[in-house]
């Protein structure tokens, strides 16, 4: 599924030191920002529904964490952020909102991402990538700021300066396998079908247990004309999680299409 191992991509990890104000005392990791304790804990559920692809799960945890701390700006912007990836752009703009209005005093890292909100809420169409940049240059050693900064240039249809920013990524990450699913998509949007089954077979290696892997493997069946193929896919993602939504869909049309073949 394209979209989300895309919450590694939407909602960035962040190393957080709970105080007064949730910051990170860690220079090299962006901080995150919120006066509550709760809303930290969804918010760190969340990334770990992103983590697996779970995106309902990871939205309605960040829903909570926004009804624990409304001034959560980390919370909204990755609602925002989310919305606007889907194309739902009326809840984008309510999520967007809700935290540029935030009255709290955010990190360095946070306000960059606000700077690029306030653009892309003027513009949704606005390229955003020089801030990504800074936001890489002032956090090198961040694999979030790297997800930021390739989230902006796919926005941007910029899908080769993407798969640059993740193999960058992968120098300083330890978590692998959400960057191979990530550059897979990229690939295919290229065009580039033998780069993106190299990459989708490293994600499924390294995370043979979660449901994502195959159904981005059917994906990429789907994308090189390979029905039969893409349906066992989605199956054996099935097989891992029974209720893995965006798998239960495809499987049922990709069985509606080959049925008909067989009917013709």
């Amino acid at each position: 599924m394209k979209n989300v191992s895309f919450l590694k991509v939407l909602i960035p990890a962040c190393f957080v030191l709970l105080t007064c104000y949730c910051t990170t005392t860690t220079e090299d990791k962006i901080p995150v920002t919120t006066e509550s304790g709760k809303a930290l804990d969804l918010y760190n559920q969340a990334l770990v529904a992103s983590d697996e692809v779970y995106v309902g799960r990871a939205m309605d945890l960040l829903e909570k964490a926004l009804a624990e701390d409304p001034q959560f700006f980390m919370a909204a912007y990755s609602l925002a952020t989310f919305n606007l990836y889907f194309g739902n752009m009326e809840a984008f703009q309510k999520n967007a909102q809700q935290a540029l209005s935030t009255e709290l005093k955010l990190s360095k890292g946070e306000n960059l991402m606000k700077q690029a909100l306030e653009k892309l809420v003027e513009d949704p169409d606005a390229d955003v990538t020089s801030i990504g940049r800074e936001l890489v240059e002032m956090y090198p050693g961040d694999d979030a700021a790297y997800f930021q900064m390739a989230l902006f240039q796919w926005l941007n249809e910029d899908y080769e300066g993407a798969i640059d920013t993740y193999t960058k990524a992968l120098e300083i990450t330890e978590n692998d396998a959400p960057i191979y699913n990530l550059m897979g998509y990229n690939y295919l949007q290229q065009e580039q079908f033998d780069k993106a089954e190299e990459v989708f077979n490293k994600y499924i290696e390294l995370a043979p247990d979660l449901p994502n892997a195959y159904d981005s493997k059917g994906d990429y069946f789907l994308a090189v004309g390979d029905l039969k193929a893409a349906y066992e896919s989605f199956m054996k993602a099935l097989e891992i999680d029974s209720l893995f939504t965006t798998s239960l869909e495809k499987a049922a049309k990709v069985k509606l299409k080959l049925d008909s073949m067989v009917v013709e």
